[in-house]
């Protein structure tokens, strides 16, 4: 996770990204992975590279919970599952501590009193350039959650993460949401991310976070044998719900954001740092991150820990 001081500026300064873009070509070949933005099928589970990975995990330690489903509205539908939480179960209880033996507790926080953990997801963007010369211009280093689809299709873009500093790890092929997979879905999600992000930038994630946060122990157990370990948040900033796709004003998502800077100046953080979802999601997302971290004034940033391996 990335250290940042929380010395807070009086002065509002306010950056707007707007950057049209066109992809850079590449002579890369993604041949043998799911087509991009969709759900892993039968067309690579019956490949004999899926059959090795398959056979490669444990599938004793991967508990045998029931797959969940998505409402009308395409949201998860918790109808019917225990209140005891016995798979602890994200989406519905936000448990972050499995229940199941063997397993890794979720990261949820900086441990490091009075650190602020930079967190995007959903990228690499193609018209992120003036969003990550903010990022190096000032000297900040995150953690980036990139969606394997989208490192496929923008991996000259992707490889600028790596080579800015940031640390790089996976958000699955196709942003489902996890629990409503099947084992196999989990497994080919996570798998040709790992193996997108390897042939691209070069290194081989050891972190990765669930798309909505939804993960059980379930998916953890397949996440950690192939080396992941799950990292949630702590503190949401909401700029993905954003208008116009969201429900949420400009003014709102300030609000939000300045509450979290104000609990670092009143020392909420002073026993523990935080973990900030924000996202790399398109150029609104990306202007109000500009804009919001020019607001706190975020300097003095050090890396603290090293969540990639070569």
């Amino acid at each position: 996770m990335v250290s940042v001081s929380l010395f807070i500026l009086v002065t509002l300064i306010t950056t707007v990204i707007s950057q049209e873009c066109v992809p850079y070509t590449s002579s890369y070949n993604f041949t043998g992975y799911p087509g991009i933005w969709e759900k892993p099928t039968s067309t690579v589970f019956n490949t004999d590279e899926f059959k090795r990975v398959n056979s490669s995990i444990d599938w004793t330690k991967v508990s045998k919970v029931a797959t969940h489903k998505l409402t009308k509205a395409g949201d998860i539908d918790q109808t019917g599952y225990s209140a005891s939480d016995p798979d602890c179960w994200w989406s519905y209880n936000l448990c972050t501590t499995p229940k199941a033996a063997g397993l890794k507790p979720d990261v949820v926080a900086c441990p490091e009193p009075g650190t602020w953990g930079l967190t995007y997801d959903d990228g690499p963007n193609c018209s992120h350039t003036v969003f990550y010369d903010f990022l190096k211009q000032n000297n900040q280093k995150a953690t980036m959650f990139f969606i394997g689809s989208n490192v496929a299709s923008l991996p000259n873009e992707a490889k600028r993460a790596l080579a800015d500093g940031h640390q790089i790890c996976v958000h699955t092929w196709s942003h489902q949401y996890m629990t409503t997979l099947t084992n196999e879905e989990v497994l080919a999600e996570l798998y040709y991310t790992l193996k997108v992000i390897k042939y691209v930038i070069g290194v081989t994630p050891l972190c990765w976070r669930p798309p909505f946060g939804d993960v059980d122990d379930r998916i953890r157990a397949i996440a950690q044998q192939l080396n992941l370990t799950t990292i949630i948040w702590n503190l949401d900033t909401n700029d993905w719900n954003e208008t116009p796709d969201g429900t949420e004003t400009s003014a709102q998502v300030d609000t939000t954001f300045q509450g979290f800077v104000n609990m670092g100046i009143n020392g909420t953080f002073n026993n523990s740092g935080v973990i900030v979802l924000e996202h790399e999601l398109d150029n609104n997302t990306m202007s109000k991150a500009v804009e919001c971290n020019t607001q706190t004034g975020i300097a003095n940033i050090d890396v603290q820990s090293t969540t990639t391996a070569a």
